[in-house]
């Protein structure tokens, strides 16, 4: 529970349909974080205030599981290595892979619970052989992108009650259920980023490192200050004069590098992805997105060892090592991983 509405109207919902319901909250920040970020972010001091009067407004107990060496180790030094080496992270996937769907179901069970549930929009549907990973209803709210690193073993014990609904039923029912559950914030999913910046909070662990800016076909431009200052698809921020808009085409690490060209060149139609995890691997094509937001591209793919290729029939723009690309079967969610290169 973070004190918002959808994990608030997620237990009153399971206590509806006859579930021993209690409420958990993580502490995830370490306390010098915890003093400068935002008070909406999920996991901070005020929300697990916020998440205990919602508990004790339902009527159900409330425990705090403190998983901050987890979270520290698993998502917080992950995500600033990963800027060092000139990648762009989406923490809320580490999150769920490492805290949400693993750490929390097994301190779960060690209190004797059986399942868990978030205020998430997906689906798990128990099949004849199995268990599916299923897009929400709402498909505006759609949240299966950020879930496809759960394991395949693990959705047995998982419910997303929300997953039925949309934003507009949820906020329907609860005026009509608990109008002062209304009052309850939005809790957001970024939670160690004081005010949003990550350049901020990024400056402590990586230097600024002045390297050279090039043209895609080697012409020298200037300089940049850290390559962890740059994603891939950036326009802002460059400082180089040219005569067309200039985008960061390629980060090179090793060299210290930043590569920029026309918007143009940003198009790929290939990528590999590590860190998988596959719900069907008998399938070889569907649909797939490496962005959240982003509209679902044809694609067939192929899985080799820890790996799996991609291959798009259209070109996707801005394809950046280090998010993930997650990989449909209609509504159905296949798998999918961590981005490491892409190719023209």
């Amino acid at each position: 529970m973070s004190g918002g509405i959808d994990s608030s109207f997620a237990a009153v919902l399971l206590r509806e349909q006859g579930f021993k319901v209690i409420g958990v909250t993580f502490q995830l920040l370490p306390a010098i974080i915890n003093k400068t970020v935002n008070p909406n972010v999920c996991c901070s001091h005020e929300t697990i205030y916020r998440a205990q009067n919602v508990a004790a407004k339902l009527s159900i107990p409330h425990h705090i599981i403190d998983l901050r060496k987890e979270f520290e180790e698993h998502v917080i030094e992950r995500f600033i290595g990963e800027y060092r080496s000139g990648k762009t992270p989406n923490p809320c996937i580490l999150c769920n892979r490492h805290i949400k769907f693993s750490s929390f179901i097994k301190k779960v069970h060690e209190m004797g619970g059986e399942k868990i549930a978030t205020g998430h929009y997906a689906v798990v549907e128990q099949i004849s052989n199995g268990y599916h990973l299923k897009k929400g209803k709402d498909h505006t709210k759609d949240q299966s992108y950020f879930l496809y690193p759960i394991k395949k073993e693990s959705l047995r014990h998982i419910r997303f009650p929300l997953g039925e609904y949309t934003k507009k039923n949820v906020r329907e029912h609860v005026l009509r259920i608990r109008p002062a559950l209304n009052k309850t914030s939005e809790s957001q999913d970024i939670c160690f980023i004081p005010d949003g910046n990550y350049r901020d909070f990024l400056n402590p662990f990586v230097p600024l490192k002045k390297g050279p800016i090039y043209l895609f076909d080697g012409t020298f431009l200037g300089y940049h200050n850290g390559i962890h200052l740059y994603t891939i698809g950036q326009r802002r921020s460059l400082n180089v004069p040219y005569k067309m808009p200039l985008y960061v085409l390629e980060i090179k690490p090793e060299e210290n590098t930043i590569i920029v060209g026309p918007r143009e060149r940003l198009a790929r139609r290939s990528l590999i992805a590590k860190e998988i995890n596959f719900f069907d691997s008998s399938l070889g094509e569907g649909t797939a997105k490496t962005r959240y937001r982003q509209k679902e591209i044809p694609c067939v793919f192929t899985l080799s060892g820890d790996a799996v290729k991609v291959d798009f029939t259209n070109p996707v723009h801005s394809i950046t090592p280090g998010q993930s690309v997650v990989l449909y079967d209609k509504e159905r969610v296949i798998g999918g991983g961590i981005i490491e290169t892409s190719t023209e």
